[in-house]
């Protein structure tokens, strides 16, 4: 996940420029539940933008001039800690989706096609790092995007979602490159001496941590100018699907 940081944060972002005035007018028995929702949606954020500034650190700490094989020594020090702050979104899927539609179903199904699914966006980046060994030659495979997705009218497909359940649809799915999440992706491998590779996925994750954070930050005064402390803090039994 740590290079699809800019797909979550470009999702985050166009949640939060939705929710806010929504979340004035949830009737109070579902205020909880979709707090809920959120919090744990702040926390996924956190612990990407964690493990993002611990590879960084890495890189940067090595003292190599930000070389392949810092690169690579960083990721997989981190390797488990990014495939952990991925299944937590994943954790977090169904429980969001629910969350959302008690906020605003149309937003609810605008973001379903990055969270539901047999073979999902996220189930797919899980595996966004991983060790290669091909003909004795050892490297590290990253998933790298072309920027399909971050080309998505996510407005416009809000305003599909919304005139389709004005039509009376029950459920709408709208299409996008979103579906195509695979084709976005290169697999690119990091030898330890392919300087150029590691600094082009270097500079990547920095450009895709710095919406990461914007996400992140958005999120967060959204949690904090519209919720209470114990909405917060005080979750028992506020399970949107309940």
């Amino acid at each position: 996940m740590i290079l699809g940081a800019d797909i979550v944060g470009k999702v985050v972002v166009f949640i939060c420029q939705k929710v806010g005035e929504k979340l004035v007018g949830i009737p109070f028995d579902k205020r909880k539940k979709a707090c809920r929702s959120l919090t744990k949606l702040y926390f996924c954020l956190q612990s990407l933008d964690d493990v993002t500034q611990e590879v960084l650190t890495d890189i940067n700490e090595c003292g190599d001039n930000r070389s392949a094989f810092s690169i690579i020594n960083s990721f997989n020090n981190h390797i488990t800690e990014i495939k952990l702050a991925t299944n937590m979104f994943i954790d977090l899927s169904y429980e969001l989706y629910e969350g959302l539609k008690i906020i605003d179903p149309n937003l609810a199904y605008c973001c379903s096609s990055l969270y539901m699914g047999k073979m999902d966006f996220l189930h797919f980046m899980t595996n966004c790092v991983q060790w290669e060994n091909k003909g004795g030659q050892h490297g590290i495979v990253v998933k790298l995007p072309k920027g399909y997705q971050q080309s998505v009218d996510m407005d416009k497909m809000y305003h599909d979602v919304e005139r389709a359940m004005k039509k009376g649809e029950k459920f709408y799915w709208p299409i996008s490159e979103f579906d195509n999440f695979s084709r976005d992706y290169n697999n690119v491998c990091i030898n330890w001496s392919d300087q150029e590779t590691a600094e082009y996925v270097l500079n990547e994750i920095e450009k895709q941590n710095k919406l990461l954070g914007k996400a992140k930050k958005m999120l967060r005064d959204i949690l904090k100018s519209s919720f209470s402390i114990e909405e917060v803090l005080f979750q028992n039994d506020s399970h949107p699907y309940r």
